[in-house]
């Protein structure tokens, strides 16, 4: 039983320790893409 509860709680943090590395990752390259596709189309300057 206790094998059980340990092995679960080692699959939740695995999923936690993704999340919160990748989540961060995800933010900064879904705004870079958003940054360049405005540079390509002509705004030098945006959120200002």
């Amino acid at each position: 039983m206790l094998f059980d509860t340990t092995r679960e709680l080692v699959a939740y943090g695995l999923i936690a320790a993704i999340l919160v590395l990748g989540l961060p990752w995800l933010a900064i390259t879904f705004n870079k893409r958003r940054r360049d596709k405005l540079r390509r189309r002509g705004i030098k300057r945006h959120g200002h």
